[in-house]
C-alpha cells in the first residue's frame, strides 16, 4: 500500500511538473509563424508570451536579441532593418525552442474593407479561372484573418490563421483585389509582398472604429457598454434560441409532396410571378422579404448536344447568406 500511494505521489508530481512547463514555454501568435512576410527597411516587432520572469532569446539574420517577460506574461523585441530578400529561419528559445522557416522580408499590405475587399478568388472561379490555374508566385503571400467579433474589447491573439503563397489551389481563399495588387506590384519590383486580409462583406465603419475614436458619440458609447454587459448579451442569445422567428419557417418549396425542383412538378396557374435576370426582386413585386425565393426557367437544348458534358453558370446572388 505504501508503494502504490508512494506512486502515485510520485505521478503527480510528474504531472505538475508537465503543467508547469507547458504554461511556461514561450507561445507566439497565429500571425508569427512560418512563410510570414515582415516588413522590410523598418525596425521588426516580434511578440509572444511566456512565464513571468523567464528570458527569450532570437536570433535572426545572424543577429541575436533578448527579451525579458513582464509582469503580464508577455514579451517583444525590436529586430533591426533589414532589405528585401530572403528565405530566413528565425529561432525563438527560452524554456523551449520554437524554429520558424522560410521567413521573407519585403512589403507588407494590410487590406480591409467590405465585399469588395473580401470577395475570395474562390468565388470568382470562373472569370478568374486562368489566372488560378497559372499563379505561381511563392514570393506573394496571404493571411486570413477570420471573421469573429469580441464585443468585450480587444483581442490579444488569433483562433487560427497561416500564411498561404499564391500557387496553385492555394491562391483561391485571396481577396481578389489584393491578388491582383500584388501580382502588379511583384511583376514590376520583385519584392516579397504580404498581404493580411482583414475585411468582412456588409459591416458599417463603426465596428472598424476603436472605442476611442467614438468617445465624442454618445449613442455609440451607450451601446459599447451595453455590449459589455454579459447579462444583456445572455438574454439576447437566449431569446434568439428561444425565439428564432422566421429563420426557422420551413421552406415551401421542400415540404410538399412533390418539391419544386421535381421534374414533375406543375407550378399553380397564375402562382408564379415572371422576373427579368439580371434583376433585384424587390423590384418586382417581391419587398421586404429575408428569406428564400424560387427561380423555375425552361431551357431548350439543341439535339446536337445531346449526350454532351454542359455547364450552367448561374450569376452571383446579391447579398446572399449560406
Amino acid at each position: 500500500m505504501m508503494r502504490l500511494k508512494l506512486t502515485v505521489f510520485c505521478i503527480m508530481i510528474f504531472l505538475l511538473l508537465i503543467c508547469n512547463s507547458t504554461f511556461s514555454q514561450v507561445r507566439l501568435p497565429q500571425l508569427i509563424r512560418d512563410s510570414m512576410v515582415l516588413q522590410r527597411d523598418s525596425k521588426i516587432k516580434i511578440w509572444g508570451w511566456a512565464a513571468k520572469g523567464e528570458k527569450v532569446s532570437i536570433r535572426f539574420n545572424n543577429k541575436n536579441f533578448k527579451a525579458t517577460i513582464g509582469t503580464d506574461g508577455k514579451w517583444s523585441v525590436l529586430l533591426s532593418p533589414m532589405k528585401a530578400g530572403g528565405p530566413y529561419t528565425m529561432n525563438i528559445t527560452a524554456s523551449n525552442t520554437i524554429t520558424l522557416k522560410d521567413i521573407l522580408i519585403g512589403d507588407v499590405w494590410f487590406c480591409s474593407g467590405q465585399s469588395n475587399m473580401v470577395h475570395q478568388m474562390n468565388i470568382h472561379d470562373v472569370t478568374y479561372a486562368k489566372d488560378i490555374e497559372e499563379a505561381n508566385y511563392p514570393q506573394i503571400r496571404h493571411f486570413w484573418i477570420p471573421t469573429l467579433a469580441n464585443l468585450q474589447g480587444p483581442q490579444a491573439d488569433l483562433p487560427t490563421g497561416y500564411w498561404k503563397s499564391a500557387v496553385g489551389e492555394d491562391v483561391r481563399p485571396f481577396s481578389a483585389v489584393a491578388y491582383f495588387f500584388a501580382r502588379k506590384l511583384y511583376e514590376k519590383y520583385h519584392i516579397p509582398i504580404g498581404l493580411i486580409n482583414a475585411s468582412v462583406g456588409g459591416t458599417p465603419i463603426e465596428s472598424w472604429t476603436s472605442e476611442d475614436g467614438l468617445k465624442e458619440f454618445s449613442a455609440m458609447q451607450a451601446t459599447i457598454q451595453k455590449n459589455k454587459d454579459t447579462a444583456y448579451l445572455n438574454s439576447i442569445n437566449r431569446n434568439v434560441t428561444t425565439n428564432p422567428g422566421r429563420s426557422q419557417q420551413k421552406d415551401l418549396g421542400q415540404t410538399g409532396e412533390k418539391k419544386w425542383f421535381e421534374i414533375a412538378y406543375t407550378p399553380p396557374v397564375g402562382g408564379w410571378k415572371t422576373i427579368n435576370i439580371p434583376g433585384y426582386w424587390e423590384d418586382q413585386g417581391i419587398k421586404d422579404l429575408n428569406g428564400v425565393v424560387w427561380y423555375r426557367k425552361e431551357i431548350d437544348i439543341p439535339a446536337s448536344m445531346t449526350g454532351k458534358p454542359a455547364k450552367v453558370f448561374l450569376g452571383k446572388i446579391g447579398r446572399a447568406h449560406v
